[in-house]
């Protein structure tokens, strides 16, 4: 297994994105309960640990090619040092504002609805994932697969269909029309169709 994984780490250097995708999904659950357990009761007030994690496989995919090919040991403790800046810095920017979230937009803390109500847009025929473990495997690869994402589609889909907010509150924060909106949740879906297409197992066969 370790000569697998270390074999992966080279190919993800390498510019190969499936072996990055399954690298980042055999140490999510590992870096979930990482981020779950340092993670401070003040800022779980603002940030799911969903968050983190997708700011974390969202730089890995950036910055994999700097990364010096030392083993699977070496990958995970570089995948643990970008969730651990990232969640340095959303602490930092929680003192910062010194304030709670506004009353009716507060962070879920499980995003499971969100991401299986996306699993269900990414299925051609509208499938969702069936059994708690198959629910599980899907939430986990399509976290990965939105990662995967150019940023700008990958930051539409996560404002839209993870954290739930209008077209117009979108193209508000980001300074685009919402008919832009639109075209990148447009797109955003069909990537992540495509992503998700070999990964049939993870829905069930109901119509």
């Amino acid at each position: 297994m370790e000569a697998a994984l270390s074999e992966l780490v080279v190919r993800a250097t390498q510019g190969d994105r499936l072996a990055l995708g399954r690298l980042l999904l055999f140490y999510d659950l590992r870096l979930r309960r990482r981020i779950e357990r340092r993670i401070s009761a003040d800022l779980r007030a603002a940030l799911a640990v969903e968050d983190v994690l997708q700011e974390t496989y969202a730089a890995a995919h950036r910055h994999v090619a700097e990364l010096e090919p030392r083993g699977e040991g070496a990958f995970y403790a570089w995948l643990a040092m970008i969730a651990d800046r990232k969640l340095l810095d959303a602490g930092k920017a929680r003192r910062a504002a010194k304030r709670t979230p506004p009353a009716g937009r507060r962070v879920e803390h499980d995003r499971t609805t969100s991401f299986l109500g996306l699993a269900r847009l990414v299925d051609e025929r509208g499938r969702s994932p069936s059994g708690q473990v198959a629910r599980q495997e899907a939430v986990q690869a399509l976290q990965v697969a939105v990662a995967t994402l150019p940023e700008a589609l990958r930051q539409v889909i996560w404002m839209r269909h993870i954290e739930g907010q209008s077209v117009r509150e979108i193209a508000e924060a980001l300074g685009r029309t919402e008919r832009a909106v639109n075209q990148l949740c447009y797109r955003g879906l069909l990537g992540l169709r495509e992503q998700m297409g070999h990964r049939s197992r993870f829905l069930s066969d109901s119509r």
